[in-house]
């Protein structure tokens, strides 16, 4: 980690769930960018340089695991955060085996991913 708030980028094509977590991490403390698309998201990560990826699983065109391919392939450092309103084990089995460190199902209890936050960033130091 860097000096100041940890990175955050949100990418969902629930521009509601982008609103609602934008919010909560800016409250908690983090700098956070947000996209609907998995295409950006990409560009957006290789211009920020997030400490955390939160990654929809499900998006049109471009879906999260290979959002998910492409990030850890520029930084396989990077922690990311797998998020899906369908609890597929083989999808979630295959974005953990590609690197993903966490997975957490919609709707998000927001104490449940501060503490994940937490958790994640401690193990990173």
């Amino acid at each position: 980690m860097g000096k100041g708030p940890a990175k955050i980028l949100v990418v969902d094509d629930e521009i509601l769930i982008c609103e609602l977590l934008d919010e909560f991490l800016s409250m908690i403390g983090y700098q956070v960018t947000t996209t609907t698309k998995g295409q950006e998201a990409i560009s957006k990560f290789e211009e920020i340089n997030p400490d955390v990826v939160m990654l929809d699983i499900k998006m049109p065109k471009i879906t999260g695991i290979e959002v998910l391919r492409k990030i850890k392939e520029i930084n396989s450092d990077t922690i990311v955060i797998m998020l899906s309103a369908f609890g597929d084990s083989n999808i979630v089995r295959e974005s953990l085996q590609i690197g993903a460190n966490y997975y957490m199902e919609k709707p998000i209890d927001l104490e449940g991913l501060k503490n994940i936050l937490v958790t994640l960033q401690e193990s990173k130091k």
